[in-house]
């Protein structure tokens, strides 16, 4: 029997996934037409904005964009009731399912299913949540199990199993009656030009990198162009997995691979399987390469392998030098007209960085480079203008009064909130421990006891942190302890590159710095820069037992939270 009136007071949310790219839009509207229905037949309102909706996602991790913002809005309890069509819709990983129960039980949210009968808000909602989890958990290994088989029946039968490699397309295969047993591979002619002039090119001495930039320059579609994987242009990195392919030999393999997803997120990552696994076809009809190219090809790989590359010792085998990347400012630079990575080369007398997809694939037409070791100077100078002259001393030491005078209101407010809720949470716990008294001992009320407890035990803990960094003084940097700092900073930059860009990277808030190139022949450097963030590094050596400055007490960990605006300078 429908309560009328149950969800009349409530301010409720609507959820709806579809995991495949194949099904249909519409199964969103469905989704929440339903759910909709639902609400108001009990009473309640669908209000404006409160639709969550991921189409095309899997639900085997709860890393999913509309999912996320719901969560968010359910942590800042704006949200009382979560409705979706069914758990599965939800999630479908036992662990993520757990987890939410325990996540929306604590912050007091009920979660409705529709075609499940989910209530969390009932007694005996654990079990039947734990179960319906456990069915859409099984479901998802029980899929993957029935699509390995069905793939692998397909390659032994000959057909396509998708993902094929550039140089081959499939065609549909029908029976007498119209109907599409499966797809048969065959060669592509447009791709197979492509294939075999990359391996003629690579056989006659051009690099991997001068086949991409060749090809971009060409405008030829690099592989998956018209998909939705699609990528900007040729890379060498593709031009070596394809001159490595030995289907283009017509030595075909299916389950080299297994492909699992990193648990907790979307991402998916392979692991080889056994060899005995491996399901491997000779099908000459499909070779594009001559057995002789090939072997010219494979030849002429293994002999540069010998000559640039390390042993896995790390000596190197033939002109590698086995050097660290010792260059302060690598991966702190990204091309100001493109976005892609300043990437470090050698010219004749220095080093120079310049536009990675302008170098990698033609596709940027940033092509002037920048010296090393002014980008580093010039930097340098800049930085230390705003660390070492007394107006900016000035403003470090007054931008750090005002900082801690914030976060002392900030630091009272949470305090005031955190002994409220620890009050309540102990009202809470001496109730149950009465209820217990009088004997009404049930399993759900000690458990819940445990989880008031549990939480007790961590407000505690937080208001005693609270309390220690509030009483302890925190004494105003003096200008030599400024300097001192900036002096260290100086000394790490000239000693330690690796150390030196992690520090780097705190004063640009962790963000990186676009160049770009300006008509006077300079670069522009533009980015976010923290000037406070120089008190949040500890600067000590190794080993130095020498007393700290004042700075390096309790400042540091007072300036997590701060960050400034944005401000650009040339180097």
């Amino acid at each position: 029997m429908i309560a009328s009136g149950e969800l009349s007071s409530k301010t409720i949310a609507v959820y709806a996934r579809f995991s495949s790219a194949s099904q249909r839009e519409a199964s969103i509207d469905d989704q929440v037409r339903r759910c909709r229905d639902f609400i108001e037949a009990r009473g309640g309102k669908l209000a404006t904005g409160m639709i969550f909706a991921d189409a095309a996602i899997s639900g085997a991790s709860l890393m999913r964009p509309a999912f996320e913002r719901m969560m968010a809005a359910v942590d800042k309890k704006t949200i009382d009731v979560i409705v979706t069509e069914d758990l599965s819709r939800i999630s479908r990983d036992l662990a993520d399912s757990a987890t939410l129960f325990k996540r929306l039980q604590y912050l007091g949210v009920e979660l409705r299913g529709i075609a499940d009968g989910i209530n969390t808000s009932e007694r005996s909602a654990k079990l039947t949540y734990t179960v319906k989890s456990l069915v859409s958990d099984l479901y998802l290994d029980d899929l993957r199990d029935k699509t390995l088989r069905g793939l692998e029946g397909r390659a032994l039968a000959g057909f396509s199993t998708g993902g094929l490699a550039l140089g081959y397309r499939s065609s549909p295969v029908n029976d007498d009656y119209g109907r599409v047993l499966g797809h048969r591979t065959e060669i592509d002619p447009g791709g197979r030009a492509v294939v075999h002039r990359i391996f003629a090119l690579y056989r006659d001495g051009l690099s991997h990198r001068g086949i991409a930039a060749l090809y971009n320059a060409e405008g030829v579609p690099p592989p998956r162009a018209n998909s939705r994987h699609r990528r900007k242009g040729w890379v060498a990195s593709t031009i070596r997995e394809m001159l490595r392919n030995a289907t283009y030999v017509g030595e075909w393999s299916f389950k080299k691979r297994q492909w699992r997803k990193l648990p907790g997120t979307n991402t998916r990552r392979y692991r080889d399987r056994p060899e005995a696994d491996v399901i491997r076809q000779l099908r000459p009809e499909l070779a594009i390469i001559e057995r002789a190219l090939w072997d010219e090809v494979r030849a002429r790989a293994e002999a540069v392998r010998a000559t640039y590359t390390q042993t896995s010792a790390g000596a190197p085998k033939g002109r590698a030098s086995g050097r660290k990347n010792n260059y302060v400012l690598s991966g702190l630079l990204i091309c100001g007209e493109c976005g892609a990575a300043m990437t470090i080369s050698r010219g004749t007398s220095a080093h120079y960085y310049g536009c990675g997809d302008h170098k990698k694939r033609g596709t940027c037409a940033n092509k002037r480079s920048l010296r090393e070791d002014v980008a580093r100077r010039r930097l340098l100078e800049a930085l230390a203008f705003r660390y070492r002259t007394p107006a900016a001393i000035a403003f470090l030491r007054q931008a750090i009064v005002d900082q801690l005078a914030s976060m002392s209101r900030v630091g009272s407010n949470e305090l005031g909130e955190r002994r409220g809720r620890l009050a309540r949470t102990e009202e809470r716990i001496a109730k149950l421990i009465a209820f217990i008294a009088r004997g009404e001992n049930f399993d759900s009320v000690r458990e819940a006891l445990l989880d008031l407890e549990a939480q007790a035990t961590q407000e505690k803990a937080a208001i005693a942190q609270l309390v220690a960094m509030t009483a302890k003084p925190v004494q105003l940097p003096s200008p030599d302890a400024i300097l001192d700092q900036w002096t260290r900073l100086e000394q790490i930059v000239e000693h330690d590159p690796v150390r030196a860009r992690e520090a780097l990277r705190t004063l640009f808030a962790g963000k990186q710095l676009a160049v770009r190139p300006h008509a006077d022949g300079r670069y522009m450097a533009e980015g976010q820069f923290d000037p406070l963030g120089l008190f949040r590094l500890d600067l000590s050596s190794p080993g130095d037992k020498t007393p700290k400055a004042p700075v390096t007490q309790g400042l540091r960990a007072l300036l997590e939270s701060f960050s400034s605006g944005g401000c650009a300078g040339r180097i």
